[in-house]
C-alpha cells in the first residue's frame, strides 16, 4: 500500500465559518492557490496553481487511480473529509470514495487526540523542522480571503506580494511534512473496519443533507429583527436609555437600588428574575433586555447561509467530535441540539387534556390545540408578532424548518434511555434490567417507588412526579450528586420548592438523618470554591435552602440505595483504573458478566509503546464489551528513553 500526502490552500470569496464546508467548494469563486502533495517519504512537492501550470503528471495518475473503488493507493489529509475532499470535487472534478481515504485528524479522534494539526504536533513531539508553521493564520487572512470593500486591492496575489507568497508556499508545505510526521506517529489500535464503515455512512449523511424551509426560516428571522427593534424602542421611551452598551446597568441599579448588580451577563439577568421582591421596572427592563439579546435567530442564519444550490443544507455533523466517547457532534447548524421549544401541536388532545368551551368555534379549539401550527401560519404572513411571544415561537419553529423531499416524508427515530440501559446492562442492575424488559417506563419505575404510587398510574396522572424519576436516572446515573440533580431539575423544568413540599416527611429516618451531615459536609467544602466577582454562585448547599438541598440528597441516597450494583460498578471501575496505571501490562476488568465467554463487561489495561524516535508512549486503554463504539482511552503519557 502507498500513500499520497495532500492538501489544499484556497482561496474564495465565501466566509468558510459563516457557510460552511459545503457551500464554500460550491461557491463560484473557490479556486485552489496551492496543491501540496509527497508520496510515502518523498519530498513533498508543491503545484503554484495561479500561475497556469497544468497539473503534475504524477498527481494526475494517482488521482485518477484513487477515484477507482479498492484503489492500492491511500490519501493521506487532515480533515479532508469535510474539506479537501469536497474542494477536490467541486474544483477539479476528481470524487474520490472514503473508503480510499486516511483523516489523520478522524485517527486522532479515536484516540482521544486533539484534533488540530498544530496541536497534534505538540503531543505527539514532532519535531520543529517537520511541525506546522505558526504563521500560517496570518498568510491564510491575507491570500485566501478577500481584501475589506474600501482596499483599492481586491485580493492579495503572487504578483501584489511576491515575498509573503513564497513564506506561504513554505507554510503549505509544512502542511504536508507535519501531517506525514503526525500520521506516522499517531497509534493505530483504535482504527477498525468498523469505524472505518461509521466514517463512511457519517460522510454519506453530510453528503445528503437535508432540506430547508426557507421561507420560515427567513420569516422567523424577520420577526426576530424586528421584535427587538420594538423592544429598544420601548425601552428608550419608557427608561430613557438603551438596552445594551454603557446605559443599562445604570439604569437597572437606579430601578433596584437594593441590589448588588456586578454585571448584565444572563446568568446574572436570570438569577434576579428568580427573585419574587425585585421591583416591577427592573423586572420589566431586564425581560426587555433579555428579549433584544435573544439568540433564537441564531439558528436560523447558519441554517440559511450554508443552503447549497439545491436548497440542502450539508456538512452538519462531526465524525468523533466528542472526543473522549467518539460521538458525533454538529458543525454549523449542529441539528443535534436544537431546543425543544415552548409550543407543541397535540392534535389528539391526548397531552394536554384541553376542554373544549361552547361559544369555541372550530377554527378557534384547533388554535389551541396546535399553537406550533397556528404560529407559523402567522409567521409566514408577517403577523405573529400580535399573537405570541415573537422569543419563544422562532425557538420553538427551528424544528419546522428541517423538512423532507417533495412527496417524501421524514421518519423520526431515537433509542428509548439508551444511557440508562447501556449503565443497567454494563452494572449488572438486575431491578432496572427488569424494569426495561417488561416495557415499562424508567422514569415512571423511579418515581413510583420513591411516591409509593403505581408506575402505570403515575404516567397517566403525575407527569410532573415523572420529571422527578426522569431527574434521578439521567442525573444520578453516573455518580452525580446534588449538584447534577439541580441541573437536571432546571434543564427539564422541575420545580424543587414543590417537590421539597410534596415528598417532606416521606423519608426513612436513616437517608435523613444522613442527609444533615451531607449538607454540613457540602457547606464545608463548596465554602473552598467561591464564585468570582460578578458571576453567579452555582454552589448548591449555597443556592438552594436547607431543606431543598436536603431533599434533593436524600433523593439521590434512596436512588443509590435502590441501585447497588451501579454504585459498586462505579467503585470497580476507579479502583481498575488506578490499578491498571500502576501495573503496566496487567489486565483489570470492572462491570457485569456481560460477554459471551463470561468475562466482565470492561477490560482495562496500560501498555507501552516505542514510536519512531525510540521514545515511550504510555496509553491506558478501557474496552467495553457491550456498545457499538468500542474503545475509550486516557490522554497519551510520554516517557524519554533512558
Amino acid at each position: 500500500m502507498s500513500y499520497l500526502f495532500l492538501d489544499f490552500e484556497t482561496f474564495s470569496e465565501a466566509d468558510l465559518k459563516k457557510v460552511g464546508s459545503y457551500a464554500y467548494a460550491e461557491h463560484p469563486t473557490t479556486e485552489v492557490l496551492i496543491c501540496t502533495y509527497a508520496f510515502d517519504d518523498e519530498p513533498v512537492q508543491v503545484w503554484d496553481c495561479t500561475d497556469g501550470s497544468d497539473m503534475p503528471g504524477d498527481l494526475h495518475r494517482a488521482l485518477r487511480r484513487l477515484v477507482k473503488p479498492n484503489s492500492r493507493i491511500k490519501m493521506v489529509w487532515h480533515n479532508g473529509g469535510l474539506f479537501d475532499r469536497l474542494i477536490m470535487k467541486h474544483c477539479w472534478g476528481f470524487d474520490i470514495p472514503v473508503s480510499n481515504t486516511i483523516d489523520t485528524m478522524i485517527w486522532a479522534f479515536r484516540h482521544a487526540l486533539p484534533g488540530s494539526l498544530d496541536a497534534l504536533c505538540e503531543v505527539l513531539g514532532v519535531s520543529a523542522d517537520n511541525a506546522k508553521d505558526k504563521r500560517g493564520k496570518a498568510l491564510i487572512q491575507r491570500f485566501s480571503k478577500p481584501t475589506p470593500k474600501n482596499y483599492k486591492i481586491r485580493r492579495y496575489t503572487a504578483e501584489t506580494h511576491p515575498d509573503e507568497w513564497a513564506l506561504f508556499i513554505k507554510y503549505a508545505v509544512s502542511d504536508i511534512t507535519a501531517m506525514r510526521e503526525v500520521f506516522h506517529k499517531l497509534p493505530r489500535w483504535g482504527n477498525s473496519e468498523f469505524e472505518d464503515r461509521v466514517l463512511e455512512l457519517d460522510q454519506l449523511i453530510n453528503d445528503r443533507g437535508f432540506f430547508v424551509d426557507t421561507a420560515l426560516a427567513e420569516a422567523a428571522v424577520a420577526a426576530v429583527e424586528r421584535h427587538k427593534q420594538e423592544l429598544k424602542n420601548e425601552a428608550r421611551a419608557k427608561f430613557g436609555g438603551k438596552l445594551t452598551g454603557k446605559d443599562f446597568l445604570p439604569i437597572l441599579r437606579e430601578l433596584a437600588p437594593a441590589y448588588n448588580i456586578y454585571n448584565a451577563q444572563k446568568a446574572t439577568l436570570e438569577g434576579l428574575l428568580e427573585d419574587d421582591d425585585l421591583p416591577d421596572d427592573a423586572r420589566t427592563i431586564i425581560e426587555m433586555r433579555l428579549g433584544a439579546a435573544s439568540t433564537a435567530s441564531t439558528k436560523y442564519k447558519p441554517l440559511l447561509l450554508g443552503r447549497s444550490k439545491d436548497g440542502r443544507r450539508r456538512g452538519c455533523i462531526q465524525y468523533g467530535g466528542a472526543k473522549r466517547t467518539l460521538r458525533f457532534a454538529g458543525k454549523g447548524f449542529q441539528p443535534q441540539n436544537l431546543s425543544r421549544g415552548y409550543y407543541h401541536d397535540d392534535p389528539t388532545n391526548e397531552e394536554k387534556k384541553l376542554v373544549r368551551q361552547p361559544w369555541e368555534s372550530d377554527e378557534d379549539w384547533n388554535r389551541r390545540l396546535n399553537p406550533l401550527s397556528f404560529g407559523i401560519n402567522l409567521l409566514l404572513k408577517g403577523r405573529a408578532h400580535r399573537r405570541f411571544d415573537i422569543s419563544k415561537l422562532t425557538a420553538s419553529t427551528v424544528r419546522s424548518c428541517i423538512i423532507p423531499e417533495k412527496g417524501n416524508k421524514l421518519l423520526v427515530a431515537d433509542y428509548s434511555n439508551v444511557e440508562g440501559r447501556g449503565l443497567a446492562w454494563t452494572a449488572g442492575e438486575a431491578s432496572a434490567l427488569e424494569t426495561f424488559r417488561a416495557g415499562i417506563d424508567i422514569y415512571c419505575a423511579t418515581a413510583g417507588k420513591m411516591f409509593g404510587m403505581d408506575p402505570i398510574e403515575l404516567k397517566a396522572t403525575r407527569k410532573d412526579l415523572r420529571q422527578v424519576g426522569k431527574c434521578c436516572e439521567l442525573g444520578l446515573g453516573y455518580e452525580g450528586g446534588v449538584g447534577a440533580f439541580m441541573t437536571m431539575a432546571k434543564t427539564y423544568g422541575l420545580d424543587l420548592f414543590k417537590m421539597t413540599e410534596t415528598m417532606r416527611g416521606t423519608f426513612p429516618d436513616h437517608i435523613w438523618a444522613a442527609t444533615a451531615r451531607g449538607y454540613e459536609w457540602a457547606r464545608i467544602q463548596e465554602a473552598k470554591r467561591p464564585p468570582k466577582p460578578g458571576k453567579k454562585d452555582e454552589r448548591a448547599s449555597y443556592v438552594l435552602p436547607k431543606e431543598v438541598w436536603r431533599t434533593c440528597d436524600a433523593i439521590k441516597r434512596m436512588w443509590r440505595e435502590a441501585h447497588p450494583e451501579t454504585v459498586k460498578f462505579w467503585n470497580d471501575l476507579k479502583d481498575s483504573v488506578i490499578a491498571a496505571i500502576r501495573n503496566p501490562g496487567r489486565e483489570f476488568w470492572a462491570g457485569a458478566r456481560v460477554r459471551l465467554n463470561g468475562d466482565r463487561a470492561i477490560r482495562i489495561w496500560r501498555t507501552k509503546e516505542k514510536d519512531r524516535q525510540g521514545n515511550f508512549c504510555a496509553r491506558l486503554v478501557v474496552v467495553r464489551g457491550i456498545a457499538v463504539r468500542a474503545h475509550h482511552v486516557l490522554p497519551w503519557y510520554r516517557f524519554k528513553r533512558h
